[in-house]
């Protein structure tokens, strides 16, 4: 499992893979409030976490090894990429 962050500031985009979100939270003081549980969504995303102040876990695709890539976006990167 992969997880990808996405994020915006005033220098622009910066996207970020790590295997393990709860280090990655902790490292960059992002506060993990549950787990996504929508049954409408891929069943590669159901059960992982939800961090506040952005959107997802969303589906990013494969690695070059088969492994899912989840996808978090801050909200000011998923606004400028719904433009």
């Amino acid at each position: 499992m992969a997880y990808q962050i996405v994020t915006k500031s005033d220098d622009g985009e910066t996207a970020v893979f790590t295997d393990c979100l709860t280090t990655w939270a902790t490292e960059n003081y992002a506060e993990i409030t549950g787990t996504s549980a929508n049954p409408r969504t891929r069943a590669e995303l159901q059960g992982h976490p939800t961090m506040a102040g952005f959107i997802g876990p969303c589906w990013g695709g494969w690695t070059e090894t088969g492994d899912p890539i989840l996808r978090y976006e801050d909200s000011a990167a998923y606004a400028a990429n719904c433009i």
